[in-house]
């Protein structure tokens, strides 16, 4: 009688765990990085999308500024109106600004939620106006332009010399509605024009 001694049991379900456990590692890697990929193209579009509406406040802004800009200059309210929203009264705030020199200083915040659908984005415009008097070495200057305006260099200020006039306009975007830009996922960009 012989006996075989058998030391292969379970090999093959050995070799067959081992197989599985290297394909389910393989599909999970692709997995996550099929994830990762998704969110960065998620957040690359909202990105663009806050970078767009910040740059499309400031193309409002500047229109506006433009076309009222003896309404802006003396402190008036203004009505703006941008991307075919109703026309809001925008009138002028200047708490908080601290100055040096002799002339006028003009604030003036205003905020439109847009996009194609309907308030897909947020446009949050801040504009400070200056105009210096035109004494001989008489310079206007903000010396707290980051308390006036949102992301304005620390420890900045604004000076226009005499007989200027100087703008800051200041557009944050957001890829939400204003009313929602504290949810999780908000995306914000800035544009910042100085004259």
């Amino acid at each position: 009688m012989l006996k075989h001694n058998n030391n292969q049991k379970g090999f093959a379900l050995l070799i067959s765990l081992i197989v599985i456990g290297v394909v389910v590692s393989v599909g999970l890697t692709i997995l996550d990085l099929t994830i990762k990929q998704l969110l960065l193209s998620t957040n690359s579009k909202d990105s663009e999308i806050a970078l767009h509406a910040a740059n499309a406040g400031l193309e409002c802004a500047q229109y506006w500024r433009n076309l009222k800009a003896t309404d802006f200059e003396d402190g008036n309210s203004v009505n703006v109106a941008c991307f075919d929203k109703p026309a809001i009264a925008v009138t002028e705030n200047n708490s908080g600004i601290t100055k040096t020199g002799s002339g006028n200083v003009h604030k003036y915040k205003f905020q439109f939620d847009w996009g194609n659908v309907g308030a897909e984005r947020c446009s949050m415009v801040t504009m400070v106006l200056l105009n210096s008097d035109s004494s001989v070495g008489n310079i206007l200057e903000i010396t707290n332009m980051n308390a006036v305006v949102s992301g304005y260099p620390d420890g900045s200020s604004k000076k226009c010399e005499a007989g200027g006039r100087c703008a800051v306009i200041s557009v944050q975007g957001y890829n939400r509605p204003c009313a929602n830009i504290g949810t999780h996922g908000t995306l914000q960009r800035e544009v910042l024009l100085e004259s």
